[in-house]
């Protein structure tokens, strides 16, 4: 990044060692061109205008970028989109299958935990973070632009944050009812790109083994917390490692968690580490994971999201699957449930959206939460009109390109199946709720079909004694029984 891109709003590296050939456009790989972005208005409580950096992004900071052609991408459109490689991206890359942390070996899960550590002390190849807004990111001098390196790990962080801070209006004075990432339609697209950071994933280690964890979802059992819990900073894993990934995740440290600070002195996070994960599960006497059922509920709405397309959308599977309704889909505030209800017992670090990406369980629930999106999206087969348009909170709109990522992608992009963004899910969910009902319906005929059987029986055997005995019946060998056993002398 340079002052002149900076000042000229132009993102356009070249790809190769030519300065001429930018975004590849010799090899026909992609073009410099304006940046798209939705003009359709949004609704929800965000009614502000020209004070966000997020509003029509990424305009306040780029106008014109790299846009890839074929399965080309990356910012200069030297990469593969996700799924492709070859030297022209048109080898299709084998399914990446993303497994159930739960079947690991010992050393699958090792190798895991071994890339998030080193995600954590490996700087960031291509990106960096800004620590001020748009209108203070040159610095004092106009010449100086207000960025740090960051690791893989801390970059990934630093996105959720950035599209769920507040809007800064001055000391003291935050705009608060603002949320890219989270209470609308984009949940579930924003969440599919960062259920597993593909940096990370294509770390050495991890791209040979495709791993891609989830969070097992546990049913209710009375006193029983399930295996997710099973040392105070264990994510379920087999007992005889739980101090590997204690010693992991006890020394990492924090990002991005003094939000009211970053209100007051009007600035943006500036990378520094603030202290360490915190976690307390379980802190409430009534606190239970979701159950299966709870599932089952969810996937079993139709519709993918409903008017006002916002936190108190009814009967909204998007709505459901975050938090805010029922698993049934019924609106009865406040409601805590599926995605939000595994935060919320989380406690601690993952309690608040700003920071929660700051713990690895993050990256576990989230791909749980995606491959439950994934599979209403095969169940359902939704067409593009499914989502809306327009009057949804702003980034939510189906044509908002997703903030902070760059290249831009809207969220229409990311409205598909994951086996068409080159995944695929190693888990098996609950049928739906005609399955269940069917089964009942069966297994409940088969045995009052059978009880019926035996009442007939028994009404039958009573009706032929009683005849027996009208009509006199005498046996035709009348047998007197000894008590006495062989052994004894008669």
């Amino acid at each position: 990044m340079t002052v002149e891109a900076l000042k000229a709003k132009q993102c356009c590296p070249p790809w190769g060692p030519d300065p001429n050939n930018t975004c590849g456009w010799q090899q026909g790989r992609g073009v410099c061109r304006e940046v798209q972005v939705d003009t359709r208005p949004w609704g929800g409580p965000y009614t502000l205008r020209n004070v966000d950096d997020r509003e029509r992004w990424p305009l306040k900071f780029f106008n014109r970028s790299c846009q890839c052609t074929g399965n080309f991408g990356g910012y200069n459109c030297g990469d593969c989109k996700f799924g492709w490689a070859g030297p022209n991206c048109d080898a299709k890359k084998p399914v990446v299958v993303r497994k159930n942390i739960h079947t690991l070996s010992e050393e699958e899960l090792e190798q895991f935990l071994d890339a998030l550590d080193r995600s954590k002390t490996t700087v960031h190849p291509d990106y960096v973070i800004a620590t001020q807004h748009w209108l203070s990111l040159l610095g004092p001098s106009g010449n100086d632009p207000q960025i740090v390196n960051c690791s893989i790990y801390d970059y990934f962080v630093w996105l959720h944050y950035y599209s769920v801070r507040d809007t800064l209006l001055g000391p003291g004075r935050p705009f608060t009812a603002i949320d890219f990432s989270h209470q609308g339609p984009a949940f579930v697209s924003w969440h599919s790109v960062v259920s597993f950071p593909k940096d990370i994933l294509e770390l050495p280690v991890c791209s040979a083994l495709a791993l891609q964890q989830k969070l097992e979802m546990q049913e209710e059992v009375p006193g029983k917390r399930g295996p997710l819990f099973k040392q105070p900073f264990s994510i379920a894993v087999p007992k005889d490692i739980c101090a590997i990934y204690y010693s992991s995740i006890s020394k990492l440290r924090a990002l991005f968690t003094d939000l009211d600070d970053y209100n007051r002195l009007v600035t943006l996070c500036n990378g520094t580490r603030e202290g360490p994960l915190r976690r307390n599960p379980f802190s409430n006497s009534g606190d239970r994971l979701p159950t299966t059922d709870d599932v089952r509920n969810c996937l079993s709405l139709h519709d993918f999201d409903k008017p006002p397309f916002f936190r108190n959308s009814s009967f909204s599977f998007r709505n459901a699957l975050e938090g805010f309704d029922r698993p049934d889909g019924t609106l009865d505030a406040p409601v805590v449930s599926l995605h939000n209800l595994v935060h919320g017992i989380l406690n601690g670090t993952s309690a608040f959206p700003h920071a929660a990406a700051n713990d690895p369980i993050f990256v576990l629930l989230h791909s749980f939460t995606d491959a439950i999106f994934d599979e209403w999206m095969k169940r359902f087969h939704p067409s593009d009109s499914a989502w809306p348009q327009e009057l949804a909170p702003i980034g939510h709109n189906s044509m908002y390109n997703m903030v902070p990522f760059f290249p831009p992608v809207t969220n229409q992009e990311l409205f598909q199946t994951a086996e068409q963004l080159g995944y695929s899910y190693a888990v098996e969910l609950p049928g739906t709720l005609q399955e269940a009902s069917a089964w009942g319906v069966m297994v409940g005929s088969t045995i009052g079909g059978a009880l019926i059987a035996l009442l007939v029986l028994v009404v039958l055997l009573v009706v032929f004694q009683h005849r027996r005995h009208r009509k006199g019946f005498e046996p035709l060998v009348n047998a007197r029984f000894s008590t006495k056993k062989y052994t004894e002398e008669a």
